[in-house]
């Protein structure tokens, strides 16, 4: 029986593959860990993120409106908003557009007003808004951020602080 002779590696070598093969895996791990959480921290619902989602689905109901000659009404309360759609002269009922049909409620530490009297907007096939002004609305964190948004039947839009 021969005895294995060891391996004798020169000093002047360079790595081998498998000692690079398992840095670059923990470097990958590493890497996608510190990815992750810095992720995490733009995950959350900032108040600009509500504000523009808002926009866009103010934006789509005028569309609807546009293409459908059927009035649209939109309503907020404090802690969120919905949209609706003229079932007859006197009944609203949920917007038949899937992401305009359900009440959006606001994360908690965020609040929607409007310095205008009333909680609710018409917007008739002529796309005129009722009562017949811009609307404005505030979006406020309870950090103190303030997004406004202004709305005038045809278009949305993203305005600096309140409006």
């Amino acid at each position: 029986m021969t005895q294995a002779s060891p391996i004798v590696r020169d000093a002047q070598a360079g790595l081998t593959l498998v000692e690079i093969l398992v840095v670059l895996a923990l470097l990958s791990v590493l890497t996608g860990a510190v990815a992750l959480s810095f992720g995490a921290v733009g995950r959350g619902n900032s108040v600009v993120q509500e504000a523009e989602l808002l926009v866009a689905r103010l934006n789509r109901a005028a569309d609807e409106v546009a293409l459908t000659a059927t009035p649209m009404r939109f309503t907020w309360r404090d802690d969120g908003y919905a949209f609706e759609v003229r079932k007859d002269e006197q009944n609203w009922s949920r917007h038949p557009v899937p992401i305009l049909g359900e009440v959006h409620v606001l994360p908690a530490q965020m609040r929607l007003s409007s310095q205008q009297s009333g909680d609710a907007v018409t917007v008739g096939a002529d796309l005129i808004v009722e009562p017949r002004q811009v609307l404005g609305l505030s979006m406020t964190t309870d950090a103190g951020a303030v997004v406004g948004v202004s709305f005038d039947g045809i278009n949305a839009a993203l305005v600096e602080g309140t409006p």
